[in-house]
C-alpha cells in the first residue's frame, strides 16, 4: 500500500463561548454583546422581534437597540466546514416605571395638620414626591407613602416614579389648604 497523502477532517466549529453582556436591558438602550472571538469563524446573530443590530453582525460582537420584547439573542458560529451549535442568551426587557395609581389623601387639609399620601407600591420602583411651598416630607421620601406637615400654601402633591431605567410619568393630586376661621369678635 502507499500513502500518497494526509486525510484531513473538515469539521464545523465547536459551540461560541457564553454570551456576555446585560441578560436584563431597558427599551430603547444600546447594548454590546460578544464571545471570544476564534480565528476563521464568522458568527450569525440573531435577536428579539423589535431590537436592531446596528453594527457587528458577522463578528464576535455586536451592538443591539434594544426594543420592548423580551427573547433569545442567540449567536451561531460557521466555517467552511458548516455551522456549529448556537449558543443563547435570554433576555428581559425593563421599561421606565408606569404611572403610579392615583394619590390617595385629602385634597383639602387643614393647615398645620400631619397628612398622609401614597400611591400602589410597585416592587423595584423609587417614589420621587414633591409638596407645595410651605408644607414639609416628614416621612417616606423615596416610598410609595409619605407623611406631610400641611403648609399654609395650597397646590399640588406630585410623585414620580423612576427605576434603573429612568423616570415615569408622574401623578399629581391638587390640594387647596383649608384654614382656622378667625375670630369673629364681639
Amino acid at each position: 500500500i502507499i500513502d500518497i497523502g494526509a486525510y484531513e477532517a473538515c469539521n464545523p466549529p465547536a459551540q461560541p463561548s457564553t454570551i456576555s453582556g446585560s441578560p436584563s436591558p431597558c427599551q430603547g438602550s444600546s447594548q454590546v454583546y460578544s464571545v471570544t472571538n476564534v480565528a476563521g469563524i464568522t458568527y450569525t446573530w440573531t435577536v428579539p422581534s423589535g431590537s436592531t443590530i446596528t453594527s457587528g453582525q458577522g463578528s464576535n460582537s455586536i451592538t443591539v437597540t434594544i426594543g420592548a420584547t423580551s427573547g433569545n439573542i442567540s449567536v451561531t458560529p460557521s466555517n467552511s466546514c458548516g455551522n456549529g451549535t448556537a449558543r443563547t442568551l435570554a433576555i428581559t426587557v425593563n421599561t421606565v416605571p408606569a404611572q403610579p395609581s392615583t394619590i390617595t389623601g385629602s385634597p383639602s387639609p387643614c393647615q398645620g395638620s400631619s397628612q398622609v399620601y401614597s400611591v400602589t407600591n410597585v416592587s423595584g420602583v423609587t417614589y420621587t414626591w414633591t409638596v407645595p411651598a410651605g408644607s414639609t416630607i416628614t416621612n417616606g421620601q423615596g416610598t410609595n407613602s409619605i407623611t406631610v406637615s400641611i403648609g399654609a400654601t395650597s397646590g399640588n402633591i406630585s410623585v414620580t416614579p423612576s427605576n434603573s431605567c429612568g423616570n415615569g410619568t408622574a401623578q399629581i393630586l391638587a390640594v387647596t389648604v383649608d384654614y382656622v376661621t378667625a375670630n369673629a369678635g364681639t
